[in-house]
């Protein structure tokens, strides 16, 4: 009887840390989940005919980075952009990884 009490509560045990799990990883605040579009500059304009390239990071890494070199670097959340809103693009990613490509 002890074994089947302990068999039992084990197995709870692990449902409730994989529900937690599954329920972080859909989470909109997870971290990670929060990303925008690092744009590198070939010469300090971010016009789109002088974005040199582009990268889909964490918000964090991608402000961090930007900070380094804030003339050459600079972070653009394109979420709201018209060009997503609009349906041009399917996604803020979307945009940051094709918009820009030569």
């Amino acid at each position: 009887m002890k074994s089947f009490a302990l068999v039992a509560v084990a197995v709870s045990l692990l449902g409730a840390g994989t529900a937690g799990a599954s329920a972080q990883g859909n989470s909109a605040n997870a971290p990670g989940q929060d990303r925008v579009c690092l744009v590198q500059s070939s010469n300090g304009s971010f016009n789109d005919a002088d974005v040199a390239g582009t990268k889909w990071l964490p918000r964090k890494a991608a402000e961090a980075q930007a900070s380094k070199d804030p003339t050459n670097l600079k972070v653009f959340d394109y979420t709201n952009d018209p060009l997503v809103t609009n349906g041009t693009y399917a996604s803020a990613e979307v945009l940051c990884n094709t918009h820009f490509a030569n």
